[in-house]
Formats: C-alpha cells, sequence, structure tokens
C-alpha cells in the first residue's frame, strides 16, 4: 500500500494497489484517473532503449524487467544500483547485467564467452596448465566488508545431509579467499566472507513472464539448490546473483546469492574416490557428476569480483567456464585466479 497527498485544490488521499510486475500505481485527482507513466513505457519486458534517456524512477520502471540480451530479462534496480547474473553451464557460460545509474538511466549489457566440448580428461587438458597462466579479469564492483550469507535449509544435494553441503560452501570460500593454490603462489588476499547458518529463505530469484531472473534486492545473501531452466546436459549448473550499488564514484558489492541445480544434474563431493565417477560415455546422467565444491568456487569467484575467462589457452583456471565432470580441478587456483582476487583485494 502506497500513500500520496495531493494539496492542491484539495487533500485527496490516495491509495494504490500493485499487482505483479508490469501493474503501475494510479493517481486519482477530482474524479480523473492518470496512469502514472509519463514515458508510456508498454507493459510485459521492457527494451533497454526506452530506458536510455529517461529516468527510470519518472517512467515508473524500478521492479519492472528489461531485456538485458538474448531475450533474458533482469530487473530495473534503483537509481545507483545494479545487479549481474552468471549463468554457467557444463558447456560454458554466459554474463547479463542491468545498471541504473544515479540519474535513473538504465543501461545492459551481456557477456558469452566461447563453449567447450564437456570432456572426462583431468586434471588438466592439453595446453597451458592453472600455474602457467596469469589471466585475470575484473569486475567494476568488490566487497568493502565481509560477504556474510546462509545456506537454505534442506539443501543437500549428492547426500542426504546438509552439513556435507555447508563443508563445500566453507571450503569453497576458503579456495577464494585464502588463494588456495599448488603454483608456490602466497595467495590469501583481503577477501573476506563467512557462512552464518541456515535459514527458511529462498535464494532471491525470481519467476515472472516466463523468466527466471534474478530479483530486486532483498538484503539476505542466500546459497541454495533448486530447478533451474532447461533440461539435462541443456541446464545451467549454477547462477550467481550479485547486486552492487554505487555511491560518490565508489562500486561496491552488497548482496549475493547462488543456486545450485538440483534438478537435472547429478553432484558429488568427492569425485576421485565416488564409484558413479568411473568412465562411462554420455548421456548416462547418472554417471555425468559434477563436483559441489569446484562449481561454487567458479561461482564465489563472481561474488568476489572475477569475470569469465574465454581465451582457449585459460582453460585450466578456475575462472574459465569448462566445467568438466567427476573432477576437482576447479578448487585449486590457478596463477591468473590468485592474481585476480590479489588485484581486487590487495595480497595479505
Amino acid at each position: 500500500m502506497k500513500l500520496q497527498w495531493k494539496s492542491k485544490p484539495a487533500i485527496t488521499l490516495v491509495i494504490a494497489f500493485t499487482v505483479g510486475i508490469g501493474a503501475l500505481p494510479v493517481l486519482a485527482t477530482g474524479g480523473a484517473v492518470a496512469a502514472t507513466n509519463p514515458c508510456r513505457l508498454p507493459g510485459g519486458i521492457l527494451h533497454s532503449e526506452a530506458l536510455a534517456t529517461h529516468s527510470a524512477v519518472e517512467c515508473g520502471a524500478v521492479g519492472r524487467l528489461v531485456d538485458a540480451g538474448d531475450g533474458v530479462a533482469l530487473t530495473v534496480q534503483q537509481p545507483g544500483e545494479s545487479v549481474t547474473m552468471d549463468l554457467l553451464y557444463p558447456s560454458g557460460a554466459r554474463t547479463y547485467s542491468s545498471t541504473t545509474d544515479e540519474k535513473g538511466l538504465v543501461s545492459v549489457a551481456v557477456q558469452t564467452p566461447a563453449k567447450h566440448q564437456p570432456t572426462n580428461q583431468f586434471p588438466d587438458l592439453a595446453g597451458p596448465g592453472a600455474c602457467d597462466r596469469d589471466t585475470y579479469e575484473l569486475r567494476d564492483y568488490k566487497w568493502r566488508s565481509p560477504w556474510l550469507f546462509r545456506t537454505t535449509w534442506g539443501t543437500k544435494l549428492a547426500t542426504n545431509r546438509q552439513s556435507d553441503f555447508d563443508a563445500a560452501v566453507r571450503r569453497s570460500l576458503a579456495n577464494m579467499t585464502q588463494g588456495k593454490n599448488t603454483c608456490g603462489l602466497r595467495g590469501k588476499n583481503g577477501a573476506s566472507g563467512a557462512l552464518l547458518g541456515h535459514t527458511a529463505r529462498q535464494g532471491n530469484f525470481l519467476y515472472a513472464d516466463g523468466q527466471t531472473t534474478c530479483g530486486k534486492r532483498d538484503r539476505h545473501s542466500v546459497i541454495d539448490e533448486g530447478d533451474l531452466p532447461g533440461g539435462s546436459f541443456e541446464a545451467t549448473l549454477a547462477w550467481t546473483c550479485t547486486w552492487s550499488e554505487t555511491r560518490h564514484g565508489v562500486t561496491r558489492a552488497v548482496e549475493a546469492d547462488i543456486r545450485m541445480n538440483s534438478a537435472d544434474y547429478e553432484w558429488t563431493y568427492d569425485p576421485a574416490n565416488d564409484p558413479k565417477c568411473i568412465p562411462a560415455l554420455p548421456p548416462e546422467k547418472d554417471r555425468w557428476r559434477y563436483d559441489v565444491e569446484s562449481v561454487l568456487t567458479h561461482e564465489m569467484g563472481h561474488v568476489y569480483g572475477l569475470v569469465n575467462l574465454s581465451a582457449v589457452e585459460d582453460l585450466n583456471l578456475t575462472m574459465y567456464p569448462g566445467v568438466r565432470r567427476c573432477t576437482g580441478h576447479m578448487r585449486t587456483l590457478g596463477s591468473g585466479d590468485v592474481l585476480g582476487m590479489q588485484a581486487l583485494y590487495g595480497r595479505r
């Protein structure tokens, strides 16, 4: 319920109800009804061009969906805020973002690194090893306080014990913040974070207009499991939504959620000793297992501000989106992964 007061010619109490994403509040004055849509925006998913020259606030577009590219929709954020959505597939990745600047103008972007073919080979594929490449790319945000998050009750994956999942979460967090590597590098950096416990909340993933996307900030960071779009071998393995804000020229991450796909893929916590990981050709779904810790480590790289790599020479780095089944190769950072985190947070 939203209360507004009109002072001339008489005080009128206006009650506006908003139902659904596309609905807009109305303003009643003197018996006349006018939609608060001065930009005459259409219903449904908006095109970014419509908000590139007009304030999203003035147009009543904050909270609505805008096409961020490839027909993927993201929620229009408040002025000075952004949301970045990272989609990880077995054969590649995509990243979409929506930014509302301090004037309320909206811009969108999409990044699609080169795809690769899933493979059984590990720990390294032919080509430069993880310690031979110093490549990294950075987002325009970083955390200026610890990333504090919870896991949703009932998030288990692979076993019937949430404690196994929570342990993998903690190891993944340490992989990024401690810069764990086998390259002989001093990997520790200034990033920090903590798993605070459990919550009944789900991650802030919005289902609207037939789309799965990131919602508006809800001030809770959550890691959970659930269904993600697509079927077996086509669906994403994991999604990450990271919200950031820019104030006085400084951009900081303020919230992040991760969802692991429990509906379309099988998972493991110990690929080296999992009997289901005996080499077999696809598409035997039960043997096409992915390492929870590897995927979480990669996704936490996005949370902390690292970008997917696309050069084939970087295929053995953690931030290259080449998730190989039945191997924990992404648990250990490569040289570029370590240097990227230290470029953002400093060396400790």
